[in-house]
């Protein structure tokens, strides 16, 4: 009898866990359209509130392409990229700041490789980055969030790749202005 019930249990949060993940996928991929249609219909904002849409990243090499929203909290992370407030805006100089979850959109971040081109997008035209370096950090480590003197693009998502929970680590990717 009680492993009948510990058995209905475990059926229950299956499907519960299931339903979650499938959640966050629809919603993940109906923003992603949603924020591509703004993009081709030049709906963004010069000075973005938490949540507009910003621009698309796009690295060739490992097949990423993803919008990318304004803000790095939770709500926004589960949507797409986010650019953190306060760093520079696409388009302009100093360093650009975006963060994704390692387990969605920054997934293919393990493959990257110095030398490999990332684009922005944006209405206003594309920029186009080349890594320059990738390194592991400690959370605490903020000083890779500073303001450049150059243009440059800063890519942070949690490390290790495969750690199962919150991460201890952080996997870093710097970008400058290509040519």
């Amino acid at each position: 009898m009680v492993w009948k019930i510990a058995q209905g249990l475990l059926w229950v949060v299956a499907v519960l866990c299931l339903g979650y993940c499938a959640e966050l996928t629809v919603k993940a991929k109906w923003s992603q359209s949603q924020g591509a249609r703004e993009l081709q219909h030049s709906i963004i904002s010069t000075t973005p509130s938490l949540g507009d849409v910003v621009g698309r990243i796009e690295i060739p090499r490992l097949n990423l392409s993803t919008v990318v929203f304004e803000g790095t909290d939770d709500r926004v992370l589960e949507r797409g990229a986010g650019h953190l407030p306060g760093s520079a805006l696409p388009g302009n100089r100093g360093n650009i700041v975006l963060a994704a979850h390692r387990d969605t959109f920054f997934r293919p971040l393990r493959s990257i490789r110095v030398g490999d081109q990332v684009k922005i997008h944006q209405p206003s035209g594309d920029s186009v980055y080349i890594v320059k370096s990738a390194w592991i950090v400690d959370p605490d480590q903020v000083d890779v969030l500073k303001p450049t003197a150059e243009p440059a693009l800063t890519l942070i998502t949690c490390y290790p790749f495969r750690y199962i929970g919150p991460a201890p680590e952080r996997f870093v990717v710097r970008a400058v202005l290509g040519p």
